[in-house]
């Protein structure tokens, strides 16, 4: 009994420990100016090493593990204490592949055979990369093709020397004819008692695949520790990176504008905590930097705004904006609502323009929950659309229908997020709840 009292009690203990620290730690630094610009930029020196903590390879991984079997069955496959991506990474690293060559495919139908074939494992990315950031992941060298865009990996189990590289958008496929292939520890780690089977059937149509979630869900609620990053040390991170500037800041209408000179400012939304900077030192200038360009800089872009990086996945890229999108993760499942648009965007214009979109805020650590919080049921998303549809929505505006979690404020504590399971649906162009849709709130 008393050790339940002491866990009990240990939670806001730690929290208002945190709390007192936080508030003293800014205390002192709005408190000191005199020491901002010194302070600040030791700090920076040596946070970059420590924050850059994954590769390039681990945020451009696939997120999901989708697997046919015999019958037509597909699961998506999730294990909460080791990510099966990954060890399907490691795998593959282990592969020898040796070439690649373009398979000719005459209609939609032919690559959706492919795409749900009996006997077979899917990696999913969130949006396309190429040839050469497959070279990249997964430790090959590939020569051929490596400007050529895909956003599935198809690996057959009976097959012992292919793989394909799906693009959705124009149906094409890309044949990797493989040396040492061998699923024999994949199928070790798969068939470990924790792994968890979700019920989805992918459908290609109109050059798009979707994950439909068949059968009612049910998902685990989380709980975070919230970090919040400095905005001085974020501001001399990214406007005095060479430490001979000098950075002033002004307050305007519930924002702190940080500049250096006339060609770089970074503003921050007070009470949003989210940051968005603008880089005009290479204004007019003419790059014209291919995808995998864009890919790579934009990671070396992310490392420089030292945000912490343990849940940070590639989520896309966006062609009208020149815009690489990243978004937190939990399990392999999406984060929303962590900033306006709940991601971290870095745009790279072709005039050398460059604007980054990030939030101050992350995870650190997770907090245990109770009670009826530990875990959700949520509607298979067959039904939801339905429902959306008998609602008034239009079924031609309506995509991707997504599974992840909705990060909200603690009720109880300001350093508490809690992420609650929900499916989002993106919607005329935003992405929206589908409990907010249903409601129409």
């Amino acid at each position: 009994m008393m050790t339940h009292k002491l866990r009990r009690l240990l939670l806001p203990i730690t929290l208002t420990c945190l709390i007192i620290i936080s508030v003293a730690l800014s205390i002192y630094i709005w408190s000191n100016p005199s020491r901002y610009e010194r302070e600040n930029k030791v700090s920076t020196t040596s946070s970059n090493s420590t924050l850059a903590t994954r590769t390039i390879d681990d945020i451009y991984l696939p997120t999901q593990l989708i697997h046919t079997d015999s019958a037509g069955k597909q699961t998506l496959l999730i294990n909460k204490n080791v990510s099966l991506v990954s060890q399907f990474k490691e795998q593959i690293s282990k592969w020898k592949a040796e070439s690649i060559s373009k398979v000719r495919i005459t209609s939609a139908k032919s690559y959706a055979a492919l795409l749900n074939g009996d006997d077979s494992y899917v990696l999913n990315f969130p949006d396309s990369v190429t040839v050469s950031m497959f070279n990249t992941i997964f430790n090959q060298n590939l020569k051929n093709f490596r400007s050529s865009e895909f956003s599935r990996i198809v690996i057959p189990i009976n097959d012992t020397d292919h793989l394909y590289l799906l693009n959705d958008s124009k149906h094409q496929i890309y044949s990797v004819h493989l040396k040492n292939k061998s699923l024999t520890s994949m199928k070790q780690v798969l068939q470990a008692n924790k792994v968890k089977a979700i019920a989805v059937k992918m459908t290609y149509e109109n050059n798009n695949t979707y994950i439909d979630y068949t059968q009612p869900v049910k998902m685990q609620h989380y709980s975070y520790l919230m970090s919040k990053l400095s905005a001085s040390e974020t501001a001399n991170r990214l406007l005095d990176a060479d430490g001979n500037s000098t950075v002033t800041v002004h307050n305007r209408n519930g924002s702190q504008e940080y500049t250096t000179g006339s060609y770089k400012r970074m503003t921050v939304n007070t009470k949003l905590n989210t940051v968005y900077f603008e880089d005009y030192s290479d204004l007019g200038s003419t790059r014209q930097l291919s995808f995998t360009s864009q890919l790579q800089k934009s990671y070396t872009r992310l490392v420089a705004l030292g945000v912490p990086m343990d849940n940070i996945r590639y989520y896309g890229y966006d062609a009208t904006s020149r815009s690489v999108i990243y978004r937190s993760y939990v399990e392999g499942f999406p984060i929303f609502n962590q900033t306006e648009n709940g991601d971290v965007r870095i745009q790279m214009t072709s005039t050398g323009q460059d604007r980054y979109y990030f939030s101050l805020d992350s995870l650190q650590v997770p907090v245990p929950t109770t009670g009826k919080k530990q875990s959700v049921t949520l509607p298979s998303s067959t039904s939801i659309l339905k429902q959306l549809i008998a609602a008034g929505y239009k079924d031609s505006k309506i995509g991707t229908i997504e599974l992840g979690y909705q990060w909200s404020q603690n009720k109880s504590s300001k350093l508490v997020i809690d992420l609650t399971p929900t499916y989002y649906v993106y919607y005329n162009g935003a992405w929206r709840t589908y409990t907010s849709m249903l409601s129409g709130s």
